[in-house]
Parts: structure tokens; sequence; C-alpha cells
């Protein structure tokens, strides 16, 4: 499960959006006051700054934070609120309570965690004062530590040696990052790691090393028997590392828990969720599926777990390793059988109800149920870890930290949370897609009728799911509407709003997946008075300014998807695209993620003057570099994807320069290939992830070569180019033999469209379009027969079914079976289709978190590949179908609820 997705589900919206308490709407009232006579106050994101009349600032220097809880943080603010006035010294403070709580949650960044206030002392005199005069005020106050700071005597407060002024640079891989200067002048990194470690060039001032030198004296773990031996996991709560007794050799599991910090929805913290684990197991001690605790204690300011260490693998891990319905069809035999997987299957279930049925007898609920909570030993035997919601039975109340997927309804309490997570279990080891039980819990019985067709599950294994959701045997959709109030994340635990349409409805004898519900649906959703976004989408929305322009999550992509499909695109919408592109100042060149994209949008849009100007932008502009520092060559952001934007508007606008500027740029990418790649295709090729680049269309070696066999014309150098891109692309993906080991599941080893087979199944059709290879028309049988597949975790068209019905139209060879292929995967599509008020339609974006309307995720790339199944027309922006046959789909017809 993405976190960053999670911190994107404020509770009372249906859509991701910003973090509750980013938006400043529960404000401090320190936010709105107004300053005293000389002073500025200026928003900067979750920050609010204030700033004196002649701050006299260095560029870089020992800085403050001042940490606070909840409870502590308005007293605290007006204490230093008070003391930086009357010292006119520069301070900034996070402008909401909200902000706080995201910042010290569960799910909060770990490196920022703790840092409520920043004071800008001038210089290591003001700075010994300030800590001295700020302590005699607030010091003692309760607050989470700041890694990356030395705490000051008791905190709250921190200080650290970095940056005044933001100064970006490079950093070790490539990648802007805010730098500090060295003392030969060059920009350097500077580093928030999760310990004090100043630059080592900076002389430490007496009372900055005594204080280190005190801290350093104090606490510690003791006579601790226990050697770390390796870093598991880390998060805003503390880590958890493996371990070895000293004692006697065997290995043991250490969690720490970090006082104040990892804050529930409760406002619970690591500490408390840690005692309660340590209370259950030493309550649960003896029995099988439960690990022996080992000690318990205090070390400086964190509490450490230790306990018998389980040699296993998550359930959720050995599902996918082992469920031949979640794998691709070609590999299929690399999993079990299914009537092998079904025992297996079965069998775990019985041991993990024991196991439940057992806390239940001692008095305990779990409350956190999930496949990664349970772990297969080598033996096959269970083991249940993470009690750190365990409750007693008595007096429970319900969840405070839910998996989605496994959330018990609200308001289930006791034995009942866990026997509706178990329900839950039963149905995603064979079908892992509860997490739509929040938004369609009519969706249970679908499940259950699938598993029963294509498992060889026992008679009563429906009534058995039934009995633990809750659920009569005929139970209705009403019945199960109360499920509709289940926890959609773990960090919201709130009923989710229906959309009001601010648009005509649908006719009300459209089925549910159809063009024009789908298309109500999106309109209804827009909200033109914001100026970060026109239409909900991904969380990706939120990671740059242009997030909510691009065609791939933002308006561009919408609207792009509404003029394809016929559906009217209001002019008020393209003016609110146009201005917003006009006014960004920091954004993206690239054809899905940028400026090129929006201007192939406008263009089609009838704006070809304001098209202009963001294609001239997008040219001339500073182009994108992998993380690694490499040009960024790719079809979404890079090279590929300018070429394919001017190749676009070239036949758009019958200009001959921008067809020639997009042979130049192909011209480019085949020498960098000629360069880059290896001379011989078949030998190993590197692939490294963390830099950015991945196999696929958007992000690797097949959107290259789209862009090259589109250029290419009769230049023989750039369809050699093309088929050098596509075959180590389609090395370093696996698909051809020869190439790099890769962790699996890599998403580049599904049928996605972005990353995966689906894409790649557009890239070799359309060089099979220009030129023969036997290896490669065996590839493109692999693939398409791939995409055959009715299993996808997500329905979107970069990531999810959507995307291997549009790469199907795109290959279509006008066969009966493409076509009963293309019709079984729009009938597919309604699982993830939630119905709205006024007759409309949207769908759940990734992870199934919230609703999404974005190209890349959710209704408008849905609405792009039903009307390409329904039309031929291309379900890609800037990418026409090759030598397709159109699938002729009589449409908008009915479809079925299961595919």
């Amino acid at each position: 499960m993405s976190l960053r997705h999670v911190a994107h589900c404020p509770p009372g919206t249906p859509f991701y959006d910003r973090p509750a308490g980013v938006t400043g709407e529960d404000a401090f009232p320190l936010a709105a006051t107004e300053p005293p006579a000389g002073w500025t106050r200026d928003a900067m994101g979750e920050w609010t700054v204030l700033t004196p009349a002649d701050p006299q600032l260095p560029t870089q220097g020992w800085k403050i934070h001042v940490s606070a809880t909840a409870g502590s943080a308005p007293e605290v603010l007006d204490a230093v609120r008070d003391y930086c006035f009357r010292r006119s010294l520069l301070f900034k403070f996070l402008t909401s309570p909200g902000m706080l709580m995201l910042r010290n949650s569960k799910y909060g960044d770990r490196g920022s965690s703790g840092k409520f206030i920043t004071v800008y002392p001038r210089d290591e005199a003001e700075l010994h004062t300030v800590l001295e005069e700020l302590d005699a005020l607030i010091g003692g106050r309760p607050g989470p530590a700041v890694l990356s700071d030395l705490r000051w005597r008791r905190g709250p407060l921190y200080v650290r040696y970095g940056g005044f002024t933001l100064r970006m640079g490079r950093g070790p891989s490539g990648e802007s990052v805010p730098c500090i200067e060295d003392p030969d002048g060059n920009l350097v990194p500077d580093v928030r790691g999760p310990a004090f470690r100043p630059p080592a060039w900076v002389r430490l001032p007496p009372f900055i090393a005594q204080a280190l030198a005190d801290r350093n004296k104090g606490g510690g773990l003791g006579s601790f028997p226990f050697k770390i031996t390796q870093a598991l996991h880390f998060s805003n709560g503390g880590g958890v590392y493996r371990a070895t007794d000293t004692r006697d050799g065997r290995p043991v599991l250490v969690k720490e828990g970090r006082p104040y910090a990892g804050l529930d929805d409760t406002g619970a913290d690591a500490v408390a969720r840690l005692r309660h684990e340590h209370d259950a197991l030493v309550a649960l001690d003896g029995l099988p599926a439960f690990p022996g605790v080992l000690d318990w204690r205090k070390g400086n300011e964190h509490w450490f777990l230790t306990r018998e260490f389980v040699d296993g693998e998550p359930l959720g891990k050995e599902v996918t390793a082992r469920n031949p319905l979640v794998h691709a069809v070609t590999e299929r035999h690399t999993a079990m059988s299914v009537a092998a997987y079904t025992r297996w299957s079965l069998d775990v279930l019985d041991q993990i109800e024991a196991a439940v049925t057992s806390m239940h007898e001692h008095g305990l609920v779990f409350g956190d149920l999930h496949p990664n909570n349970v772990l297969i030993r080598p033996d096959g035997t269970v083991a249940f870890i993470d009690l750190e919601t365990t409750r007693p039975i008595g007096g429970h109340t319900g969840q405070a930290i839910g998996a989605p997927g496994f959330a018990a309804p609200a308001g289930t309490t006791g034995p009942a949370v866990d026997r509706y997570a178990l329900g839950c279990l039963r149905l995603s080891t064979f079908l892992p897609l509860t997490a739509l039980l929040s938004w369609a819990p009519r969706r249970a019985e679908e499940l259950i009728a699938r598993i029963a067709e294509d498992f060889p599950v026992p008679e009563g294994f429906g009534a058995q799911v039934r009995a633990d959701l809750g659920l009569d045997a005929g139970a209705s959709a009403v019945r199960m509407a109360s499920a509709s109030a289940s926890a959609a994340t773990a960090a919201a635990a709130a009923p989710v709003p229906s959309v009001a349409p601010a648009t005509p409805a649908a006719p009300a004898d459209d089925p549910l997946v159809s063009v024009g519900r789908i298309g109500a649906g999106v309109l209804a959703s827009a909200t033109p008075e914001r100026t970060d976004r026109l239409f909900p989408g991904d969380a990706d929305q939120f990671s740059h300014p242009d997030g909510g322009l691009n065609i791939a999550n933002g308006a561009a992509g919408v609207l792009w998807a509404l003029h394809g499909a016929g559906i009217a695109v209001p002019e008020p919408h393209v003016d609110w695209l146009a201005g917003a592109a006009r006014r960004l100042d920091t954004a993206r060149p690239g054809l899905y993620d940028g400026l090129a994209g929006i201007a192939c949008v406008l263009q089609e849009l009838g704006r070809p003057d304001e098209a202009a100007e963001l294609l001239d932008r997008a040219l001339t502009g500073p182009r994108e570099h992998h993380r690694d520092g490499s040009p960024d060559h790719s079809l979404a952001g890079g090279t590929a994807g300018l070429g394919m934007a001017l190749l676009h508007l070239a036949d758009r606008r019958g200009d001959d320069s921008l067809a020639r500027e997009a042979h130049r740029l192909a011209e480019e990418l085949a020498d960098e290939l000629t360069a880059r790649l290896p001379a011989d295709s078949s030998s190993q090729a590197l692939l490294d992830p963390a830099s950015g680049r991945r196999p696929g269309l958007l992000r690797g070696g097949s959107g290259e070569a789209l862009f090259l066999l589109a250029a290419h014309g009769p230049d023989r150098d750039l369809l050699d180019a093309a088929h050098a891109a596509l075959t180590h692309d389609l090395l370093v993906s696996g698909r051809l033999p020869g190439g790099p080991r890769t962790p699996a599941p890599a998403p580049w080893h599904g049928h996605q469209l972005a990353y995966g087979g689906a894409g790649q199944a557009i890239a070799v059709h359309t060089f099979l379009a220009h030129h023969r290879d036997p290896r490669l028309t065996a590839v493109q049988d692999a693939l398409l027969t791939d995409l055959t597949s009715q299993f996808h975790p997500a329905c979107g068209l970069f990531t999810g079914k959507a995307g291997a019905l549009a790469a199907l139209v795109h290959t279509d060879d006008g066969s009966e079976a493409t076509r009963r292929a293309i019709r079984a995967l729009t009938a597919g599509l309604d699982m993830f289709a939630v119905p709205q008020e006024g007759g409309t339609t949207g769908f759940l974006g990734d992870h199934l978190l919230r609703l999404s309307t974005d190209l890349a995720s959710g209704s408008a790339g849905v609405l792009a590949a039903l009307n390409a199944a329904r039309t031929g027309a291309a379900a890609l922006p800037c990418v026409p179908l090759a030598l397709g046959t159109p699938s002729e789909l009589a449409g908008p017809e009915p479809v079925p609820a299961m595919g």
C-alpha cells in the first residue's frame, strides 16, 4: 500500500486531495493575525513565515526547531511568537493543527516529524542566547524528537546546521536537492538524516559541543543483550530491526517506539501501541501462532520491544507468488495449480481462524488482521505479527487503524472486527479486490461467485464469508450498504459522500459503464474555483506544480478524453487550463507530465495560439533528467514525448518546421541510444529503477522506440535505433532471454500499459508493421495472450484494466477471439465502477482508496479506452492507432456484472 496515497485521503471527500490541514482551514490564529508594524507575513506551503523589517540573516547557519504535541502546540506557539517579536527574529510555523498532526502521524515523513516552529538566529552568539532564554520559557514541554537535530537539554528545542535560504543543486545521484555551501564555495547537499551529523567542516560552538557530550552520557539501553544486525523497516513511529541474542546466537526482532510520534486517529503514539503489543504477546505466550516476548525497556527517549524472530513471508507475498489467477496468463505455470492453491489457501485460512479464535478466548481483539500481518513459516504454519492495535474485548470501541480492504464497517466492535477481516481474508486470498467492498458492498456476492467459478472451494465457502462479514445468505445490497461507511483508508474512518452532479444526468437507461454516465460523472466533479486542479485525480496531482494540469493526472488529460468521446467540453474549463498553464513558473516540458502535452490538448480544443506559446516554452526550457543525472528520453516526460508532440502538432497545424524539429530530436535520440546501449543487444543490460528509468511505454525503451518509428520515414538508422531500444526494453523486463534478474513482482512483470506488457505490446505491434522480426513476433504473441487476463488490481488506463483494453484495441487483428477479449475486458470494468447521485458513474483510482477522474488512473482513462473499443479511436494522446482494425463493438450496450 502506498503511504503517499494514504496521506492524500482526507475524510469527507471521495477523492484524493491534499492532506488534512495543508489548506490551513483549521489554522492557528497567528496565521491570520496582523503582525507588528514592520513585520511581514507570508504563506509558504504548509508554513506561515513571519519576517522582521531587517532580518540580516546569513544564507546558512545554526537553526532552532521547536517541537510540540497537539496539546502543547498553542501554548508553545504563543510563547515563541512573543519572544521572536521582542527579539526581531525571523521564524516560521506549521499553519494548522491538522498539519502538525499529519507531520507527527503514523504516515508522516520521519525526516520532518517534530518540526513545528523554526527560528533563525543571526549568529552563534544569538543562537546561544535564544536557546537559553527559550528553554527558560518552554523547556521540558512534550514533543516528538527531531531525528536530524541535537536536543537542547530536555527539549522541545532542537538545533542543526543547514540552509536558511533555499539553494538547489545536484545530489550524489544527480537529483535536484537543497544544498549548502562548503568552505570552497561549492554547493553540497544539505543532508537531513536520522541522526545529528553536522557537515565535517563546521566547528561546533562550545555550548553545542557540551550539549552533544551531555546527550551521549545519558540513557542508553543498559545491558542490552541483543546486537542489531539489520534494519528492516522505518516509519515515523520508529524502526524494526533484526538482531542476534548475544547469549545464545538466536535471531530476534527488535521494535522501536518513538514518544509523541507515529500518532493514530485516536492520538495514541507509537509507544502506546508498542506497549499494547507487548501486553498482548505476554497474554498469548505459549500459543503457536504468536511470537514470545524476550525484552521490554526504555533507552534514551525511545522504547524497545524484543521478541522472537519469525522466519516466514507475509501472506500477501505468498498469495502473489502462488495464486495462478493473479499471474500473467503466460506465466501461470510458475504458480501452483488451481487445485493445489485452493488446498493450500483453505489450510492457511483454517489456521488463521484458529488463531483468531484463540485470541478471542483469551479476551483479546486483534483489530488489524490483514495479509501483511500474517506470516507463513517454511513449514506452512502461520504466525501473527504487529499486535499494536490489540485490545481487550471488554469495552472495545472499534478500530483506530484498519488496513484498506480489511477494516470493518464503522461502529463494529469486539470480536466482530476480526471476524469481518477474516471474511475479507477468505476473499482476498483468492481474489485480492476486497478494497472494493468499502465503495460497493454488493461486490461481496460477486467476488464469492467469481471465486466459486475459478476455484474448487467447498460448497460452504460462501456461507462462511457471509457469516464473517455479518451477512445473511441472501443479503441484499441495501443490507450491505452499512459497510459503505467502512474506513476507506488507514488514516480516515469516515463515510465518503456521493458526488452531486453539476451537469445534466446521463440517460436513465444507460448502463453503469457507459460514455454518458462516465462523462457526466467527470463533469460533475469539476472544481473551477480551485487553482491547483480542475478535476480530482491521483495523489500525483500534488507532487508537482503542474500535476493538476498535465495529461496524466490533470485537467489536460480529462478534457482530451471528454472531447475525444464526443462530450462537449465547457469553454470555462478550457479557459481554466489555458490560464493555469500560462501562470506556471516551474512546469515540466514533457508530453504526459508537462507543457508539451497541454499544448497538444489546447490545440485539439481550438486554442492554437495558447498551444503555440506552451510548445515554445516546452522546447526552449530546461529538459528533464533522471535521478542519476542522465537525460530523460522517455515518452512520458523526455525527448520521445516532445518528439511525439511535435509530430502531432505538425499534422494538426500543417507545419513542416515542427516535423523537421521532431526528426532532429529523433536523430539526437538515436545517437544517444547508439552510445548507451550495448552493441550486442542480447547481452545483459543494467536497470536501476531508483534512477527513474523503468521498462515499458512511458519511462522505458518501448516509448523511445514508438517515437523513432513515428519519425523514421525512409531513415533506416532510426528504424535500427528503434529496434535496439525496443529489444533492450524487452530484455530488461524479462520478455526476451538474457536480461538481468529483477525482483518479482516488479511492475513491469505484469500487463500494465505504463510499465508492463500492455504498453510493450503497442510498441512491438508498431515495429512489426514496419519490419519483420521472428523474435519480436513470438514476444507479441505472448504479450497479446497476457492481455486477455481478466484479473487486474486496478482499472486505470496506465496501471489497470482500461490499459489492457486500450492495448488490445491498438493491436486488434480483427479476429473474433480478439473481439471476445475486448468485450470481456469492457465488461470487467464494471467491477471498479461506483454509482453516484444523479445517475453518474465514478471509478476507483490506483490502490482503490479514492475515486479518480484523471486519464492515468481514473474515469477519463476508462472513458478513453471505452471510446477506443467502440469507435477504433486512439486511447492515448498523440499515439495514433497503427494498422489496427476497429473492433466494431456495438455500443453502448449493457455490460455484465463480471468479466
